[in-house]
C-alpha cells in the first residue's frame, strides 16, 4: 500500500480530504442557520472539532488544508463585516490567527500519534513474526534431531547387519531386514516430504495446478503413496460422485496423511474407512477412524505445525501430516474440519464445491 511522507497510507490521507470537505460543507450549512444565537468562540471551537476529527483520519496535510479553508468560511460568512476578507474588530483577527495555530498543532500532533502508533504496531509485528520462525527453527531442529534420524539409524543397522561377513542371514532374515529398510525409507521420505510441504504453505510458494478429477480416480494413487502395511483401508467413493476441480498431487498428498494419521491410532481389527459423498453441491470425503479421539477443546491445536496430541512411543512423525492436509486444502478453496465418529473415534472431513 502506497503511503504518504508522514507515513499515513494513502487511502487514509484521501478519506481525510474527503471528510474535510464533506465535514465543513455540513457544518457551515448547520451554522449559517442558527449561526446568529452563537458567539465567533463556539464557531470556532466547532470548526477546531472538526479539523481534530480529520487530522484523526487523514493525518497532518489534510487537516491543514481544512484549517486554512475553515479559518476563509469564518471570515467571509461569520466575522463581521460578512462577506467581505475585512476583519472589523482585532480580537477577531487574534481569534483566527489563535485559531489556525491550535489548528495546526492539533493536526501535527495527531498524525504523530498515528505514526508512532503504526511504528510501534509494526515493530511488535516484527517480534511476533521473529518469535513464530525461531519457534518454528526450534521445532525443526527438534525433528531433524530425533524423528528424522530414527528411521536413518534403522536403516543403518539393517544395512550394517546384512553386510556381517561372518554371518550368514537365512532367507527370511534378509528378507526382514530389506523390509525394515523399505518401510524406514517410505517413513523418512514422508517425513521430508512434510517438511518441505510445510515450508511451501508458509512461505506462500505453492503452485496449483488444478483440473476437473473424480475423487475415485484421487484416493487409489493416494494409497499408493503409501507403504504397502498401510494400504489395509476401506474405501467407499463411488465413479457417480461429481468431479471437482482440485490439483490432484496436493490431494492426493493431503489424502495420504489423514490416512496415515488415522492409522495411527485406530486397533488393529479397525480399519480405517475412506468414504465419499455429495451433500448439497459439495462433494466430501471422510478418512474415518475408531481410535481414542480427541476433545473438541484440542481440536484446534491438531492443525497446528509439530503438534502431537497425546503423543506415545512408535508414534511415526514430526506432528506436520494434519497441518500439510489442512494447507493443502484450503489452498485449494476446499475445507478440512473435524467430526466425531459414530460408536467412538474421530472423523476428518474435506468438502470441495462440486463441479456439474
Amino acid at each position: 500500500m502506497a503511503r504518504g511522507d508522514a507515513g499515513l497510507p494513502t487511502k487514509r490521507r484521501l478519506a481525510g480530504a474527503l471528510l474535510g470537505a464533506g465535514s465543513l460543507t455540513a457544518l457551515t450549512v448547520a451554522l449559517l442557520a442558527v449561526h446568529t444565537h452563537l458567539g465567533l468562540p463556539s464557531i470556532l471551537l466547532l470548526y477546531l472539532t472538526a479539523i481534530v476529527a480529520i487530522a484523526l483520519i487523514g493525518g497532518t496535510w489534510p487537516a491543514l488544508v481544512s484549517a486554512v479553508l475553515a479559518s476563509a468560511l469564518i471570515n467571509w460568512l461569520f466575522t463581521p463585516p460578512t462577506h467581505t476578507w475585512t476583519i472589523a474588530d482585532p480580537e477577531n483577527v487574534l481569534a483566527l490567527v489563535v485559531f489556525l495555530l491550535v489548528a495546526g498543532v492539533v493536526s501535527y500532533l495527531v498524525d504523530r500519534d498515528a505514526r508512532a502508533r503504526a511504528d510501534a504496531e509494526r515493530r511488535r509485528n516484527e517480534t511476533e513474526s521473529l518469535e513464530k520462525v525461531n519457534e518454528l527453527r526450534t521445532a525443526i531442529l527438534a525433528a531433524v534431531s530425533h524423528d528424522l534420524r530414527t528411521p536413518l539409524a534403522a536403516i543403518k543397522a539393517s544395512v550394517s547387519s546384512l553386510r556381517e561377513p561372518d554371518v550368514t542371514w537365512s532367507p527370511v532374515d534378509t528378507a526382514g531386514f530389506l523390509e525394515a529398510i523399505e518401510e524406514e525409507t517410505d517413513r523418512l521420505t514422508s517425513l521430508v516430504g512434510n517438511l518441505l510441504d510445510m515450508s511451501r504453505i508458509q512461505t506462500g510458494s505453492l503452485v496449483l495446478v488444478p483440473r476437473l478429477v473424480g475423487l475415485d480416480e484421487v484416493v487409489p494413487r493416494a494409497l499408493a503413496t503409501l507403504p504397502s502395511s498401510a494400504r489395509d483401508v476401506i474405501v467407499e467413493v463411488s465413479e457417480t460422485l461429481p468431479r471437482v476441480e482440485i490439483d490432484p498431487e496436493l490431494l492426493e498428498r493431503a489424502i495420504a496423511n489423514l490416512i496415515s494419521n488415522a492409522r495411527q491410532w485406530s486397533p488393529p481389527a479397525e480399519p480405517v474407512t475412506v468414504r465419499g459423498s455429495a451433500d448439497d453441491g459439495r462433494v466430501v470425503l471422510r478418512v474415518i477412524d475408531h481410535g481414542p479421539g480427541v476433545p473438541p477443546e484440542a481440536r484446534d491445536r491438531m492443525f497446528l505445525p509439530f503438534q502431537r496430541l497425546g503423543d506415545r512411543s512408535g508414534t511415526n512423525g514430526v506432528g506436520l501430516g494434519l497441518a500439510v492436509a489442512r494447507g493443502f486444502v484450503e489452498a485449494m478453496d476446499g475445507s478440512l474440519f473435524v467430526e466425531d465418529t459414530i460408536g467412538g473415534g474421530l472423523t476428518m472431513a474435506m468438502t470441495f464445491e462440486a463441479t456439474t
